[in-house]
């Protein structure tokens, strides 16, 4: 949906791009969690809880991508919430790079070793009882 409204004439559709690229992004995350019976917060609690999962995992990779969910999370509250004032213009060139940006989330985290990032996620979830 991301890729098919990312040049949309329309502002309200090149937003929802912005929007879908995020949430892409974030339920892969927590699919991949879930694999691992590692389950997010169904609040918005969740969306942090995931960030703070891959920046803690003890991997370099993973702390990249915590920074780069976050990044694409905080375009899209703007997206979502600050219509009437937002801190990014939604263009066809913002939202067609968001929407790339969150293709090389993919590529990067399938590049991530999944057992030594399911060990760091349960290490750090025992020593923070999260």
């Amino acid at each position: 949906v991301a890729k098919k409204l990312q040049d949309s004439e329309t502002e309200a559709e090149r937003r929802t791009a912005v929007s879908r690229a995020y949430y892409a992004v974030f339920n892969f995350v927590k699919g991949f969690l879930a694999n691992a019976q590692i389950t997010l917060p169904t609040a918005a609690t969740g969306h942090e809880r995931a960030h703070q999962y891959l920046l803690n995992s003890g991997l370099s990779e993973a702390r990249k991508l915590a920074d780069d969910l976050s990044a694409l999370r905080l375009r899209r509250n703007d997206a979502d919430y600050e219509l009437l004032s937002p801190k990014y213009s939604h263009d066809k060139k913002n939202s067609g790079l968001l929407c790339f940006k969150a293709e090389q989330f993919f590529e990067k985290f399938n590049s991530v070793d999944s057992a030594s990032l399911i060990k760091g996620v349960l290490d750090y979830k025992r020593k923070t009882n999260n």
